[in-house]
């Protein structure tokens, strides 16, 4: 059967659901261990960030080899294939191809053209390899949509703009305060996605006033990078008078910040309103907590209406990544069906040498040529009658039509059985 790509993302699949089937890194390490040790995935990666959960693998059976894949999903994470079937979606051959090269390039994200997902690959990537799950075919495969990703960033406009989910976090703010110069800025999180969501709402204005976390190194150099003082997670509630703003973004696999928290916290306010944004998956913030009044909750959900009104400001960028997304998966289709070729194309080079080696031997025999001059005129009639089959197999790999080359190489040379490797 070849690739396949199963998954959910942002398109179809509530945050929700999404959650609930986030690899964490130890949640990682165990599906790629369990994808290792059946039998049905000869290569497997496994991409998970806060808008898709994909499993990417290559298989010998016929059939997409699903089964085992609802039995990871309820092995890793303890949900069974009832509660989240109805929203993955299934590719194979070709278009899980094409899927794995749109994704690399920022085409199939919420956030067109954002630069995160192929940060986000190429971890996957780092450790799928060093769980020994990628060989020669999806190794090579990742190779190709890294390389893509990144020209498609540099060639083109594909990321001008609020092209990442903190920019358009902070987008969102602007919309709801106007100009962001008054507002008071707290920050939990200090991890990637929170680092730039402050660097991004200290540009746009807003007063970075704290910054909460477990790790106080790493919070201090957030710190000094865009002020604000470091914050001990136990004592966030003390903080949080002095603020408009609170950012979420951490990896803690369970709601943090909770409904009666802040009810409390509303209270003591006097209700001036708070807005929260909660960037993580699986979320940091009780969802009902967007019931209370003047509390303002917005999830990465939200986020699609300010995404997609930056996309149509990009739409000639989107045809060219295309363009060069249907290059890449042509020549990788090329090398694929080059790598089929090799086998025939050996027989055939086999055959040719051991004819070559019975006629020139003789003749050698008969005339007392050198070896040396032997082996010259055996280099150059070999050149001669290769060059011709091998261009057409390579121009035939172009177009997919490879195979009737190597069905007339086996016929007309009698090379015997194709090779099955």
């Amino acid at each position: 059967m070849g690739f396949f790509v199963i998954g959910i993302n942002h398109k179809d699949c509530p945050v929700e659901v999404r959650e609930r089937l986030h690899f964490t890194s130890r949640k990682l390490q165990d599906g790629l261990a369990y994808a290792k040790t059946t039998g049905q995935f000869s290569e497997s990666l496994i991409l998970s960030t806060c808008n898709r959960v994909e499993f990417y693998g290559y298989t010998d059976s016929e059939d997409l080899p699903e089964d085992r894949y609802f039995a990871m999903m309820k092995e890793i994470h303890g949900v069974d294939r009832r509660d989240f079937e109805h929203y993955l979606y299934r590719h194979q051959g070709k278009e899980a191809l094409r899927h794995l090269f749109r994704v690399a390039a920022g085409l199939d994200s919420l956030v067109i053209g954002e630069n995160e997902i192929l940060g986000q690959l190429r971890e996957a990537f780092q450790k799928a390899h060093a769980a020994g799950c990628l060989h020669s075919l999806l190794y090579r495969l990742m190779e190709k949509a890294l390389k893509l990703g990144k020209a498609a960033r540099t060639e083109t406009l594909i990321n001008e703009g609020a092209v990442s989910i903190p920019s358009v976090a902070v987008e969102l703010a602007e919309k709801i305060f106007g100009q962001l110069t008054s507002e008071n800025v707290m920050v939990l999180g200090t991890g990637e996605m929170a680092a730039l969501t402050v660097k991004n709402l200290k540009s746009a204005g807003a007063t970075i006033r704290y910054v909460v976390s477990q790790n106080q190194e790493r919070a201090e150099k957030l710190t000094v990078e865009c002020g604000g003082e470091w914050v001990p997670f136990e004592t966030w509630e003390e903080k949080i008078q002095a603020v408009d703003i609170f950012i979420t973004a951490t990896r803690c696999p369970y709601p943090i910040v909770k409904y009666e928290q802040v009810k409390k916290l509303m209270i003591e306010r006097r209700h001036r309103p708070l807005f929260l944004i909660d960037i993580a998956v699986p979320r940091n913030v009780d969802p009902v907590v967007h019931q209370l009044d003047d509390v303002y909750l917005y999830n990465i959900d939200d986020l699609k209406s300010v995404a997609d009104r930056n996309l149509k400001h990009r739409g000639h960028e989107i045809e060219k990544v295309e363009i060069m997304v249907e290059k890449a998966l042509a020549s990788y289709q090329s090398w694929l069906q080059q790598l089929e070729a090799r086998p025939t194309v050996e027989s055939f080079e086999r055959h040719l040498d051991r004819i070559l080696e019975d006629e020139l031997g003789e003749f050698a025999k008969k005339t007392g040529i050198p070896d040396e001059r032997k082996d010259e005129l055996r280099n150059r009639i070999r050149a001669k009658l290769l060059h011709v089959p091998l261009t057409k197999i390579k121009e035939a790999s172009q177009n997919g039509g490879v195979a009737r080359y190597l069905h007339a190489l086996h016929s007309l040379f009698d090379l015997g059985p194709k090779d099955k490797d």
